[in-house]
């Protein structure tokens, strides 16, 4: 795999952006959004995702340059629409509203329609913990973008309906779980064609309901469908994750829950804020968050793992690392890439390893 420097893939992506009438302040958001998800290890939300965004623009998917405009609003609510701006850029100003919403209160909730692809949640969650908020979000696909068999079905019902919560610690790094409720994201089924590998096994069924591995035989005809997390002995617990957040997220942003024929799919979103200094002093809460985190931390390790992490932990490493060593881009995802680059006259940077 390419090894590239951040700064180069975040020059690359804003240039590609750029030529295709993404606004500079619009371009440079998503631009950083996808080289940090890639910072962090999540390769599948990361420069991966490019030339799905430039298409998106040039497809008329993307309104370019709308903005977040407000439906409904009290003191410490909002119901909002993206415009059908990137996902990155409405939940950002939107998670910056829910943020005005509780400086003066303890909780903010805030529900998102009209929103395209947002990729990670944990970014959006992370820029809370920053203002000493807890955040809890979540999103659907907008009323489709199904995916997932329920538990006990054979075919697609349900999207991969990610669930994410952000706690700051008053340390270097947040706590900072973002699942889906699925046992495989879209963005990994993404990631496994591009390199031409099969899914673990457990993960997905072909279009007959029967258990298989290979990718193609989920992306169909006839299309097959992710199981849901906990797949099979547990599996009612991602299903019902999944129900939650799809009736959450649909009902907070006005948008409905998933349906047969959607009108058109995207995320739609939910997110609280909690205002932690409106429940503990901030002293406090960061005291006894890293006692905590240091109590579960001093669990001997079993075999086979170095150390106890904490959710997040291993991102912020990561990130650490790959700023200093680059960052690997898968050759399929490479390709496409620097074929998008050559197609709209924009300099490929230099790969400084493989």
């Amino acid at each position: 795999m390419p090894t590239l420097q951040p700064q180069d893939l975040d020059t690359l992506a804003r240039a590609c952006l750029d030529r295709v009438g993404v606004p500079a302040v619009d371009a440079a958001l998503v631009a950083d959004h996808l080289v940090e998800a890639g910072l962090m290890g999540h390769d599948t939300h990361s420069v991966l995702r490019l030339p799905q965004y430039v298409n998106m623009a040039r497809e008329g998917v993307v309104e370019l340059g709308a903005e977040l405009q407000v439906l409904q609003q009290s003191d410490y609510s909002a119901q909002l629409s993206g415009g059908w701006n990137y996902g990155p850029v409405t939940a950002t100003r939107a998670v910056e509203l829910a943020l005005e919403k509780v400086r003066d209160g303890a909780i903010s909730v805030v529900g998102v329609r009209d929103c395209n692809h947002v990729a990670r949640l944990g970014r959006f969650a992370e820029l809370a913990t920053r203002e000493d908020c807890i955040c809890l979000m979540v999103a659907n696909g907008h009323g489709g973008d199904c995916s997932v068999a329920p538990f006990g079905g054979r075919t697609r019902r349900l999207p991969t309906n990610p669930i994410c919560c952000g706690i700051p610690t008053g340390g270097d790094w947040p706590v900072i779980l973002d699942m889906t409720t699925s046992m495989i994201s879209g963005g990994d089924m993404r990631l496994l064609r591009n390199k031409g590998e099969d899914a673990p096994e457990g993960m997905l069924i072909d279009g007959n309901g029967n258990p298989t591995t290979k990718v193609e035989e989920y992306y169909g005809p006839p299309p097959g469908a992710i199981l849901p997390l906990g797949y099979p002995g547990s599996g009612h617990k991602g299903y019902g994750l999944s129900v939650m957040v799809d009736i959450l997220a649909g009902s907070v942003s006005g948008v409905g829950m998933t349906e047969e024929e959607p009108e058109r799919t995207g995320n739609a979103l939910f997110i609280a804020m909690l205002k932690v200094e409106a429940f503990q002093p901030l002293a406090e809460f960061y005291s006894e968050v890293q006692g905590f985190i240091e109590y579960v931390k001093s669990c001997p390790p079993t075999a086979g793992f170095d150390e106890v992490y904490l959710p997040g932990e291993r991102a912020h490493r990561r990130m650490l690392a790959r700023r200093r060593e680059g960052l690997y881009v898968d050759e399929g995802a490479w390709g496409e890439i620097a074929a998008l680059a050559g197609e709209l006259s924009v300099e490929l940077p230099e790969p400084v390893g493989e």
